[in-house]
C-alpha cells in the first residue's frame, strides 16, 4: 500500500520525479500534480548527491569489533618454568637457504640453544651506533634461522627477477635502513616517556611499516625479530609473536576471526596477551610459548 501523499514546497526537496512509482520512491503532491519522487535526491544538474562517508565513523566502528574480550584456551598456565618448543631441532632447509647468500649459521642444533644465543646477543647493545651492518645481518639471519621454514619469503621473492643470484635476490628484498630503524626504535623503546601515548599501537605501526619497505617480510616473522629487539627493552615481557600457529588457534575457538596482517587485529592480539599474562601471573615469553605448543 503507498504511503500518504505529501505536498512539496521547498526547493530543498527537488528530488527525481516520475510519473509512475518505481523501486524507492513514495507518492507526493507537487504544484497540484500527483507524482513519485525517488528517495536519493539531485542536485540542480540533475545528478544524485552522494553522501560522503564518515571515516571517523567507520573507523571507530572498525575498533568496537576489537573491544571484546579474546577466549583463551583452558589449559595449565601455572607450569613451574618455560617449556621448550615442542619440535625444537634447527630446521636445516632454512640454513640452506642463508648459506647461498653467504650467512655463516654457527651450527646451534636445538632452537632453545640459538634463542638463549640471540637474547644474550642482542642485550649486549644498547645503542644502534654500536652494531655494524654486517652485525646486524647476521642477528637477522639467525631470527629467521630460529623462526623456520617459512622465513624462506625474504630469500625467495622475486625469483623470476633474480633467477640464480641468491645474494641479489636478497639485497632487493632486504633493506639494511629499514631494518636498522626497526632496531633502533627497539633498542630504545621507553614505556615511561609513552604514559601519554599508546606505546604498544606505535610498535604495531613499526611493524607494518617494516613490510611496506622489504618484500617477503611479513607480521609472522617481523613480530618475531619484534619479539628479540624488545628483549634488551622488556625483558620476559617483550610483545609475543603472531603467526599463523597463535591466528589458526585463536580462531578456533572465537566467534570472529583474527588476521596478523590486519594492524587493528596485532594491536587488540597484543593487548589482550598482556591482559591475560597479568590475570594468570606468568610473562608474555611463557604465555606465548604455552600456546604455540598446545597448538602447534
Amino acid at each position: 500500500m503507498d504511503k500518504p501523499v505529501k505536498e512539496i514546497k521547498s526547493k530543498s526537496e527537488i528530488r527525481r520525479f516520475f510519473n509512475n512509482k518505481i523501486v524507492n520512491s513514495e507518492k507526493v503532491l507537487i504544484d497540484g500534480k500527483t507524482m513519485y519522487m525517488t528517495v536519493n535526491k539531485i542536485d540542480d544538474s540533475g545528478k544524485e548527491v552522494k553522501h560522503k562517508k564518515n571515516t571517523k565513523s567507520k573507523i571507530r566502528e572498525k575498533r568496537t569489533e576489537m573491544n571484546q574480550t579474546l577466549n583463551f584456551p583452558d589449559i595449565d598456565y601455572q607450569k613451574s618454568k618455560l617449556p621448550e618448543l615442542k619440535k625444537n631441532n634447527v630446521d636445516k632447509s632454512i640454513i640452506t637457504n642463508t648459506r647461498k647468500i653467504g650467512h655463516v649459521y654457527k651450527g646451534f642444533e636445538f632452537l632453545n640453544e640459538l634463542e638463549e644465543y640471540l637474547f644474550e646477543r642482542i642485550s649486549s647493545f644498547s645503542n644502534i651506533k654500536e652494531i655494524s651492518d654486517e652485525e646486524l645481518i647476521d642477528i637477522f639471519h639467525n631470527i629467521q634461522i630460529w623462526g623456520g621454514r617459512n622465513g624462506r619469503q625474504v630469500y625467495v621473492t622475486n625469483k623470476k627477477k633474480f633467477p640464480d643470484n641468491y645474494k641479489k635476490r636478497f639485497e632487493f628484498n632486504f633493506s639494511i635502513n629499514t631494518y636498522r630503524k626497526l632496531v633502533f626504535r627497539c633498542l630504545n623503546l621507553n614505556k615511561n616517556k609513552h604514559r601519554n601515548t599508546d606505546w604498544i599501537r606505535n610498535i604495531t605501526e613499526w611493524n607494518y611499516l617494516s613490510h611496506s619497505e622489504m618484500s617477503g617480510f611479513k607480521t609472522s616473522f617481523s613480530t618475531k625479530h619484534l619479539r628479540f629487539w624488545l628483549y634488551s627493552s622488556l625483558k620476559e615481557e617483550t610483545l609475543p609473536i603472531f603467526d599463523d600457529v597463535i591466528e589458526r588457534g585463536f580462531n578456533e575457538i572465537n566467534t570472529f576471526n583474527l588476521n596478523r596482517e590486519n594492524p587493528e587485529h596485532l594491536e587488540f592480539y597484543w593487548k589482550q596477551m598482556i591482559e591475560k599474562s597479568k590475570k594468570e601471573e606468568i610473562s608474555l615469553i611463557k604465555l606465548e610459548r604455552l600456546l604455540f605448543n598446545y597448538w602447534r
